[in-house]
Protein backbone atom coordinates (compact mmCIF):
# COMPACT_ATOMS: atom_id res chain seq x y z
CA UNK A 1 0.00 0.00 0.00
CA UNK A 2 1.35 3.51 -1.00
CA UNK A 3 1.71 6.11 1.79
CA UNK A 4 -0.04 9.12 0.95
CA UNK A 5 2.96 11.65 2.29
CA UNK A 6 1.18 14.47 0.20
CA UNK A 7 -1.73 14.13 2.39
CA UNK A 8 -0.27 13.35 5.82
CA UNK A 9 1.90 16.98 5.21
CA UNK A 10 -0.39 19.20 4.14
CA UNK A 11 -2.86 18.11 7.29
CA UNK A 12 0.01 19.23 9.48
CA UNK A 13 0.85 22.65 7.33
CA UNK A 14 -2.99 23.51 8.26
CA UNK A 15 -2.98 22.62 11.88
CA UNK A 16 0.17 24.39 11.51
CA UNK A 17 -1.01 27.59 10.71
CA UNK A 18 -4.52 27.42 12.22
CA UNK A 19 -2.34 27.28 15.13
CA UNK A 20 0.52 29.51 14.90
CA UNK A 21 -1.95 32.62 15.64
CA UNK A 22 -1.83 34.08 18.78
CA UNK A 23 -5.26 34.55 19.74
CA UNK A 24 -7.56 33.56 22.34
CA UNK A 25 -8.83 30.30 20.34
CA UNK A 26 -5.11 29.02 20.45
CA UNK A 27 -5.00 29.74 23.95
CA UNK A 28 -0.84 30.27 23.83
CA UNK A 29 0.46 31.60 26.94
CA UNK A 30 3.51 33.77 27.12
CA UNK A 31 6.61 31.72 27.97
CA UNK A 32 9.36 34.29 27.02
CA UNK A 33 10.04 37.69 25.55
CA UNK A 34 13.69 38.65 26.04
CA UNK A 35 16.47 39.74 23.13
CA UNK A 36 13.59 40.07 20.25
CA UNK A 37 12.81 36.60 20.78
CA UNK A 38 9.19 35.82 21.91
CA UNK A 39 8.24 32.19 23.13
CA UNK A 40 4.92 30.88 24.01
CA UNK A 41 3.67 27.82 24.81
CA UNK A 42 0.74 25.28 25.57
CA UNK A 43 -0.36 21.82 25.35
CA UNK A 44 -1.34 20.24 21.96
CA UNK A 45 -5.27 19.88 21.82
CA UNK A 46 -4.76 16.71 20.28
CA UNK A 47 -2.80 14.71 22.80
CA UNK A 48 -1.71 17.11 25.40
CA UNK A 49 2.21 17.22 24.33
CA UNK A 50 4.20 20.46 25.00
CA UNK A 51 4.12 22.86 22.14
CA UNK A 52 6.26 25.72 21.31
CA UNK A 53 5.94 28.72 19.25
CA UNK A 54 8.93 31.30 18.78
CA UNK A 55 9.14 34.41 17.14
CA UNK A 56 11.75 36.55 16.06
CA UNK A 57 12.61 38.75 13.20
CA UNK A 58 16.29 39.37 10.96
CA UNK A 59 17.56 41.50 8.19
CA UNK A 60 17.58 38.89 5.80
CA UNK A 61 15.53 37.93 2.44
CA UNK A 62 12.71 34.96 2.83
CA UNK A 63 14.76 32.90 0.23
CA UNK A 64 18.25 33.30 2.63
CA UNK A 65 16.16 31.88 5.48
CA UNK A 66 14.70 29.08 3.65
CA UNK A 67 17.95 27.93 2.29
CA UNK A 68 19.59 26.79 5.59
CA UNK A 69 16.31 26.04 7.18
CA UNK A 70 14.66 23.81 4.21
CA UNK A 71 18.00 21.54 3.91
CA UNK A 72 17.70 18.49 6.52
CA UNK A 73 21.35 18.28 5.28
CA UNK A 74 22.92 21.89 6.68
CA UNK A 75 21.13 21.03 10.27
CA UNK A 76 24.62 20.09 11.59
CA UNK A 77 26.13 23.59 10.61
CA UNK A 78 24.21 25.29 13.08
CA UNK A 79 22.69 23.03 15.29
CA UNK A 80 24.83 21.48 17.87
CA UNK A 81 22.41 18.78 19.20
CA UNK A 82 22.44 16.79 16.11
CA UNK A 83 24.70 13.73 15.49
CA UNK A 84 23.44 13.51 11.81
CA UNK A 85 20.94 15.03 9.85
CA UNK A 86 19.99 13.76 5.93
CA UNK A 87 17.32 12.97 3.38
CA UNK A 88 16.79 9.82 2.88
CA UNK A 89 13.88 9.93 -0.45
CA UNK A 90 12.98 12.65 -2.39
CA UNK A 91 9.49 12.78 -2.74
CA UNK A 92 10.00 15.73 -5.45
CA UNK A 93 10.86 19.25 -5.80
CA UNK A 94 9.22 20.24 -2.39
CA UNK A 95 8.56 17.42 -0.55
CA UNK A 96 11.49 14.47 0.77
CA UNK A 97 11.74 11.69 3.54
CA UNK A 98 14.46 13.31 5.78
CA UNK A 99 16.21 11.60 9.03
CA UNK A 100 17.79 13.70 12.35
CA UNK A 101 19.49 12.02 15.32
CA UNK A 102 19.37 14.30 18.35
CA UNK A 103 21.91 13.70 21.18
CA UNK A 104 20.41 14.02 24.63
CA UNK A 105 19.90 16.35 26.83
CA UNK A 106 21.63 14.57 29.79
CA UNK A 107 24.51 11.63 30.33
CA UNK A 108 23.25 8.51 29.92
CA UNK A 109 20.29 8.89 27.87
CA UNK A 110 19.72 7.42 24.32
CA UNK A 111 20.03 9.60 21.58
CA UNK A 112 16.72 10.03 19.93
CA UNK A 113 16.10 10.26 16.04
CA UNK A 114 13.31 11.02 13.76
CA UNK A 115 12.11 10.21 10.41
CA UNK A 116 9.76 12.91 8.99
CA UNK A 117 8.00 14.05 5.76
CA UNK A 118 9.15 17.07 4.60
CA UNK A 119 7.56 19.88 2.65
CA UNK A 120 8.09 23.19 1.16
CA UNK A 121 5.07 25.70 0.26
CA UNK A 122 5.62 29.03 -1.03
CA UNK A 123 2.32 30.90 -0.81
CA UNK A 124 0.79 34.21 -3.20
CA UNK A 125 1.94 36.33 -0.51
CA UNK A 126 5.82 35.51 -0.78
CA UNK A 127 5.08 33.69 2.74
CA UNK A 128 7.59 30.31 2.85
CA UNK A 129 6.56 27.38 5.17
CA UNK A 130 8.76 24.39 5.95
CA UNK A 131 6.48 21.80 7.60
CA UNK A 132 7.95 18.61 9.07
CA UNK A 133 6.12 15.55 10.63
CA UNK A 134 6.91 12.09 11.73
CA UNK A 135 6.25 9.03 9.65
CA UNK A 136 6.43 5.29 9.79
CA UNK A 137 8.99 4.51 6.66
CA UNK A 138 9.58 0.57 6.18
CA UNK A 139 13.33 1.34 4.80
CA UNK A 140 14.12 3.34 8.00
CA UNK A 141 13.62 0.81 10.73
CA UNK A 142 14.57 1.73 14.25
CA UNK A 143 18.35 1.64 15.48
CA UNK A 144 19.00 -0.30 18.19
CA UNK A 145 19.98 2.13 21.35
CA UNK A 146 18.55 4.94 19.39
CA UNK A 147 14.80 5.91 20.79
CA UNK A 148 12.20 6.60 17.89
CA UNK A 149 11.28 9.68 18.52
CA UNK A 150 7.69 11.44 17.14
CA UNK A 151 7.80 14.73 16.02
CA UNK A 152 3.81 15.54 15.70
CA UNK A 153 4.61 18.76 14.19
CA UNK A 154 7.96 21.15 13.26
CA UNK A 155 7.59 23.93 11.08
CA UNK A 156 9.19 27.39 9.63
CA UNK A 157 6.81 30.11 8.70
CA UNK A 158 9.02 32.71 7.00
CA UNK A 159 6.91 36.16 6.73
CA UNK A 160 9.13 38.90 4.75
CA UNK A 161 7.98 42.67 6.01
CA UNK A 162 8.11 45.72 4.42
CA UNK A 163 10.56 47.23 6.30
CA UNK A 164 13.58 44.96 4.20
CA UNK A 165 13.78 42.56 7.71
CA UNK A 166 11.77 38.97 7.60
CA UNK A 167 9.96 37.34 10.39
CA UNK A 168 10.29 34.02 11.34
CA UNK A 169 7.86 31.96 13.30
CA UNK A 170 8.85 28.28 14.31
CA UNK A 171 6.60 25.92 15.50
CA UNK A 172 7.05 22.18 17.04
CA UNK A 173 5.45 19.49 19.35
CA UNK A 174 8.04 16.93 19.88
CA UNK A 175 7.25 13.57 21.90
CA UNK A 176 10.41 12.16 22.98
CA UNK A 177 9.71 8.80 23.76
CA UNK A 178 10.59 6.06 26.27
CA UNK A 179 10.98 6.51 30.07
CA UNK A 180 11.79 10.21 29.78
CA UNK A 181 11.60 12.69 32.82
CA UNK A 182 9.38 15.91 32.89
CA UNK A 183 12.27 17.66 34.00
CA UNK A 184 14.41 16.40 30.47
CA UNK A 185 11.00 16.52 28.66
CA UNK A 186 10.64 20.39 29.33
CA UNK A 187 14.83 20.29 28.24
CA UNK A 188 13.48 19.03 24.56
CA UNK A 189 11.32 22.12 24.70
CA UNK A 190 13.78 24.66 25.39
CA UNK A 191 15.85 23.23 22.76
CA UNK A 192 13.42 24.27 19.77
CA UNK A 193 14.08 28.22 20.83
CA UNK A 194 18.02 27.56 21.37
CA UNK A 195 17.40 25.52 17.76
CA UNK A 196 15.83 29.21 16.49
CA UNK A 197 18.72 31.43 17.71
CA UNK A 198 21.86 29.10 16.46
CA UNK A 199 19.96 29.31 13.15
CA UNK A 200 19.64 33.19 13.02
CA UNK A 201 23.15 33.73 14.53
CA UNK A 202 24.30 31.29 11.35
CA UNK A 203 22.25 33.36 8.88
CA UNK A 204 23.49 36.73 10.10
CA UNK A 205 27.01 35.66 9.93
CA UNK A 206 27.34 33.47 7.06
CA UNK A 207 24.18 35.73 4.24
CA UNK A 208 24.98 38.75 3.22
Amino acid sequence: MQVNYEAIIDEAKNKMMKWQEINEQNMWELFQNKEGYVVYTKKNPENGINMNRSQTEIARTPEQILDLVADVNKRPLYDERVETAHVIEQIDANTRIIYVRIKPPIPFMNSRDLVMVQKVYKQNDGIYIVCSKSIIHLKTPPINKVERAEMHLSGWIIIPQPNQMTKIVTIQCFDPRGDVPTSVTNQYAKLQTDMMKAAIKYIALNYK
